[in-house]
């Protein structure tokens, strides 16, 4: 494994311990450590909630991770896709924008963490406020982050 592959992992870690990591971190008070959750409802319109990570979520089955560099301005035409499976994506660094069916639209900054999860319905569109970089991390068949954010 190479150096960025552990680099990354570490950070991945460090983002989905949850809240231990941050209190951890010094004497001030910890932050709630929080996901959010873009998912699809059976009708296949598209949502966005943030949930907060109870300090007993226990570790995510990862199965893969990959990493993507991403350049843009978001001045190009709605690009509605599905994600191409449940996967959490950290915004390492940059800034973009997510829109779900009803036209909201939700700033996604660096070091936030994403869960993917509408692989079917209409999907959203992602747009690049400028060069990002973003690691996506794949999950286990049948991880439900509602659960595991619960600490279930």
């Amino acid at each position: 494994m190479q150096r960025r592959e552990l680099l990354a992992l570490g950070s991945a870690g460090a983002l989905l311990a949850g809240t231990r990591a941050l209190a951890q971190a010094g004497d001030e008070p910890a932050s709630e450590a929080k996901v959010i959750r873009i998912y699809a409802t059976p009708d296949g319109e598209s949502h966005i909630e943030t949930l907060v990570i109870s300090p007993d979520a226990g570790p995510v089955p990862v199965t893969q991770m990959t990493a993507s560099v991403y350049r843009g301005s978001g001045a190009t035409a709605p690009d509605w896709h599905t994600a191409p499976r449940r996967q959490f994506a950290i915004n390492m660094t940059g800034a973009l924008e997510v829109e779900i069916t009803n036209g909201t639209r939700h700033r996604i900054g660096a070091g936030d963490l994403v869960y993917l999860e509408d692989v079917t319905g209409k999907g959203h569109v992602t747009r690049a406020l400028g060069p990002i970089t973003n690691l996506f991390i794949h999950v286990a068949d049948g991880f439900d982050v509602v659960a595991w954010s619960k600490g279930a």
